[in-house]
């Protein structure tokens, strides 16, 4: 069985909710209605009383709670202990603009400060961060989204202002042809688009600043980036800033559970944190 249909039971029992538990899971509900059906009949019988606006444990609901909470938790100190047992390592996982803009300095940091510590990195979606930082299989995580657990510790790590630039040649006319849509969320659109309605289109949409500079360098074009960009671009090309998206920044969090038990991840964490 996939300890994860045990971890979506045991929301839904607490938030006595599959919206709000689909919500706190990173899941969509039907996925944690799908979960619960197949964990139904895996022990043939039914969890949850469905009624509207109401969903209670039935007497095996209530009977499997504290089963399922108990493998949960012996499965997570498990596999811990068997992680520590292998070897020091510390995995840290980000989404893919968080990635570019922190994991690289991060990195560095951890090989300087802590060389005996092998580190281990991925790009992840925001659900799969949370869900393996939940299930410990990643120690740090880094996202330009908050998480909203009660069992995460969240703070910002870096911000920056955005503003919308030209690239390359200048042009007369602000046009969607020319514009490159990097998404930094709904409110830094939302923004823009009041601005600049006719940017409601784009010639590039993608998730990468990377990417979006490498076209930029190639192509010109429009793009909303962070105010200090030019620090990142060549010398050789011509940058300029349009208009400031005024109140929204670029914010990376840097997100870690509230009970670590790993020797010496502490301290990494403590260290991490502070390398501002």
């Amino acid at each position: 069985m996939d300890i994860r249909f045990l971890t979506t039971f045991i929301e839904v029992a607490k938030t006595r909710h599959f919206g709000k538990a689909a919500e706190n899971l990173y899941l969509t509900q039907s996925a944690v209605s799908a979960r619960i059906k197949l964990l139904e009949e895996y022990f043939h019988t039914t969890l949850f009383i469905r009624q509207r606006n109401s969903i209670q444990l039935t007497q095996s609901g209530e009977k499997l709670l504290p089963y399922a909470r108990q493998l949960c938790s012996t499965l997570n100190e498990a596999k811990q202990e068997l992680q520590i047992q292998s070897s020091e390592y510390v995995v840290c996982g980000a989404t893919q603009l968080a990635s570019e803009m922190l994991l690289p300095k991060t990195l560095s940091h951890l090989h300087n400060s802590f060389p005996d510590w092998s580190v281990k990195a991925e790009v992840l979606t925001l659900d799969s961060l949370s869900r393996q930082l939940h299930e410990r299989v990643t120690d740090i995580a880094f996202s330009t989204e908050p998480l909203k657990s009660e069992e995460v510790t969240s703070e910002v790590l870096l911000e920056h202002e955005l503003a919308l630039f030209s690239v390359g040649e200048e042009k007369d006319v602000i046009e969607a042809t020319d514009f490159v849509a990097i998404d930094w969320g709904a409110k830094a659109r939302d923004v823009l688009l009041t601005s600049f309605p006719q940017l409601r289109d784009a010639k590039l949409r993608t998730n990468s600043l990377t990417l979006a500079l490498n076209n930029l360098q190639s192509e010109g074009g429009l793009a909303v980036l962070p105010t200090d960009i030019e620090e990142q671009l060549s010398s050789s090309v011509s940058v300029k800033q349009i208009a400031k998206l005024e109140n929204v920044s670029l914010k990376v969090f840097i997100h870690t559970m509230k009970q670590v038990r790993r020797v010496g991840l502490p301290e990494i964490i403590e260290s991490v944190s502070h390398n501002r």
